[in-house]
């Protein structure tokens, strides 16, 4: 007989929240925020500023048919009010607060700890400070699907923040199928399955596939991405890459043994878990092309969430705490080994 948990149910009772990660988020969003207008160190944020700066000297104007308008909206009319510094600090917290509010909201006696988890993922960073449009739509993302299971005002919450995650950055569209397909199909067998089966297709059709996706016009940019623009800390090689692999099949291994042997089924983590796999299965058919950083972070932005939430949430080990303390220093721990 399966365990199911549908209420706001919690392994331990006690609250183990400290009020001091709300200082530490702050910190953490004032220098990011305010970080040096570098290329070398800090990626696309030189072209970002570019950009900006084109709208504050009135050279560039906002143009309401944009593909992606929402930015070009925020740029404009930013650029009335403040500077790069100013735009650059206003994106930080719209990209780390809502992270910390989804955490909140799924696991709310140990949000503190998820979100340090989410903090210690080694795409944290980088889409903080270099794919900046691409983080911060990922973070709505986020709070989309931590509201899709609650009543009907945070379902149309969640629906209008996935609306503007789209018209941020367009690659959302994969994980918005995703969080559809993964609320209408709950069983993670065949989610699982598909998984399977997109490496067997990587190996033998990779690149008719990754030649698919490009041509369906997907993201404009993934056909101009080249090896040049892949953050070296993620990405050092193409190819088919096992070691990313690896990486990405741990929360899949974990949900496996927490939903099928464990046969712990809880909400939330369902459409976690299986969001996580379906965009994950994506980026695998993918994982050839030069631009497939990019296109992991699809997936990955959820990563420490569908690792994290059955370690806190859900009573999956009898020794939960020494097994969970070992989960989230491997995660810290590639981390670390990433940036090195």
């Amino acid at each position: 007989m399966a365990k199911i948990y549908n209420k706001d149910e919690v392994l331990i009772d006690e609250n183990t929240n400290n009020p001091l990660i709300l200082i530490y988020v702050g910190l953490f969003v004032y220098f990011v925020g305010l970080r040096p207008i570098s290329g070398y160190y800090f990626g696309d944020t030189s072209n970002y500023a570019l950009t900006y700066n084109y709208f504050v000297n009135g050279v560039k104007i906002y143009d309401p048919e944009s593909s992606e308008w929402v930015f070009e909206w925020m740029q404009y009319h930013c650029s009335k009010l403040m500077d790069v510094h100013g735009f650059f600090l206003l994106i930080e917290i719209l990209y780390v607060v809502p992270v910390l509010w989804a955490c909140k909201k799924l696991v709310p006696n140990h949000y503190a700890m998820l979100f340090v988890v989410c903090m210690g993922a080694f795409s944290f960073f980088s889409y903080g400070t270099n794919g900046i449009r691409n983080g911060m739509a990922c973070s709505l993302i986020i709070v989309s699907i931590a509201c899709i299971n609650q009543n009907l005002s945070y379902k149309i919450i969640g629906i209008v923040l996935a609306f503007l995650a789209f018209n941020i950055h367009r690659s959302t569209a994969l994980p918005i199928v995703c969080i559809l397909g993964s609320f209408f199909v709950k069983d993670t067998r065949y989610i699982m399955g598909f998984w399977v089966a997109s490496i067997f297709i990587s190996l033998v059709a990779g690149g008719a596939v990754e030649s698919f996706f490009t041509g369906l016009g997907f993201d404009d940019r993934m056909g101009g991405y080249s090896s040049q623009n892949i953050d070296a800390s993620m990405f050092s090689s193409t190819g088919f890459r096992w070691d990313f692999l690896l990486y990405s099949s741990m929360p899949i291994l974990l949900g496996y043994y927490v939903v099928f042997v464990r046969r712990v089924w809880d909400k939330n983590y369902l459409l976690l878990l299986n969001t996580y796999i379906l965009c994950n299965s994506f980026w695998v058919m993918m994982i050839r092309a030069s631009y497939s950083n990019r296109f992991a972070y699809l997936s990955w932005f959820m990563y420490a969430l569908v690792l994290a939430y059955p370690c806190l949430k859900l009573p999956v080990w009898e020794d939960q705490g020494r097994k969970a303390a070992l989960i989230f220093m491997a995660h810290f721990a590639f981390t670390f080994y990433m940036f090195i």
